[in-house]
C-alpha cells in the first residue's frame, strides 16, 4: 500500500475516533480521565504500530470502545435495579481505560522493538489482548441480565453480580464479542486476509479471547477481592488480557505464524 494511502487511512481513522470518543464523552459515558486516558492511548497505539498497522490497531480498539459502551447500555436498568451495573450510569473511568488497554499497549510496544520475523505475532497478542476485554465486556454486561449465573470454579448457582459469576448467555455473548474483534484484527493482514492465513490468525485471536475471558472469570471467582493480594477488578482486567494477548502468540506460533 502506497505511503500517500496509509498516511490519508491514519488521517481518516483518527478523525472518526476523536470524534466518536468525544461524542461519546459528551453523552457522559466516559469520564473526563477516562477521555484524555482514551485519545493518549490511541495515539501511542498509532505511533507504536508505525504507518502500516497503528491505524488498523486504533480500528481495534475503536470497536472495543463502541461495542463495550454499547452492551453497557444493554438493560441497564435492570442491572440497576440488582445493584450490579456500573456506577454513574455506566460511565467509564481511566482505572478502564488502563484496564483494558494496557495489556494491547505493552503487546505494541514489544512489536516496535521487536524483529520482523516476530511482528505477526505481537500483533496477534495485541488482537488477543483486545479479544479478551470485549470478550469479558460482553459476558459480564449482557449475562448479568440473564438467569441466574454459576460460579466457575464450582458451578454453583450465584446471585447476579458475583465474582466469578458466569452464564451460557454470558459465554455465547463473549465468543460474540470475541468474533468482532478477531474480524477488525483481520485488517492487520491485508490482502492475505481471505487465504489460510486469515483463516487461521481468525480462529487464533477468536479462541484467545474467550480463553482469556475465561481467565478473567476464573481470577474474579479466587483472587479478586480476596486477602491477602486484594486485587481489584482492573487489576484482574489486567492480568486476563495479559493472558489472551499470550495465548493467541503461542497459538499463532504454533500453527507458524
Amino acid at each position: 500500500m502506497a505511503v500517500s494511502t496509509q498516511l490519508v487511512l491514519s488521517l481518516i481513522t483518527v478523525s472518526v475516533a476523536f470524534l466518536l470518543v468525544f461524542f461519546v464523552y459528551q453523552k457522559r459515558k466516559i469520564s473526563t480521565s477516562a477521555l484524555v486516558g482514551t485519545l493518549g492511548m490511541g495515539v501511542l497505539i498509532l505511533l507504536l504500530l508505525g504507518l502500516d498497522y497503528g491505524y488498523i490497531g486504533l480500528l481495534t480498539l475503536l470497536a472495543f470502545f463502541i461495542l463495550g459502551n454499547l452492551v453497557t447500555c444493554y438493560k441497564y436498568d435492570k442491572k440497576f435495579a440488582l445493584g450490579i451495573a456500573e456506577a454513574h450510569q455506566g460511565m467509564r473511568d481511566i482505572h478502564n481505560v488502563v484496564g483494558n488497554g494496557l495489556s494491547p499497549l505493552i503487546f505494541a510496544v514489544l512489536f516496535a522493538i521487536s524483529s520482523a520475523h516476530l511482528e505477526m505475532l505481537f500483533l496477534l497478542g495485541f488482537s488477543g489482548a483486545v479479544a479478551t476485554a470485549t470478550a469479558d465486556t460482553f459476558s459480564t454486561e449482557v449475562g448479568q441480565g440473564h438467569g441466574t449465573p454459576r460460579l466457575i470454579t464450582t458451578l454453583k448457582h450465584v446471585p447476579a453480580g458475583t465474582n466469578g459469576g458466569v452464564s451460557l448467555t454470558g459465554f455465547g455473548a463473549a465468543a460474540l464479542g470475541s468474533a468482532l474483534i478477531a474480524l477488525v484484527s483481520l485488517l492487520f493482514l491485508g490482502a492475505r486476509a481471505v487465504t489460510y492465513i486469515g483463516t487461521i490468525f481468525f480462529i487464533v485471536c477468536f479462541v484467545a479471547g474467550i480463553l482469556g475471558g475465561l481467565i478473567d472469570s476464573i481470577l474474579s471467582a479466587t483472587v479478586e477481592d480476596r486477602e491477602p493480594i486484594r486485587l481489584n477488578k482492573h487489576h484482574v482486567n489486567i492480568l486476563a488480557t495479559l493472558s489472551g494477548g499470550l495465548i493467541a502468540m503461542l497459538l499463532g506460533a504454533s500453527f507458524g505464524l
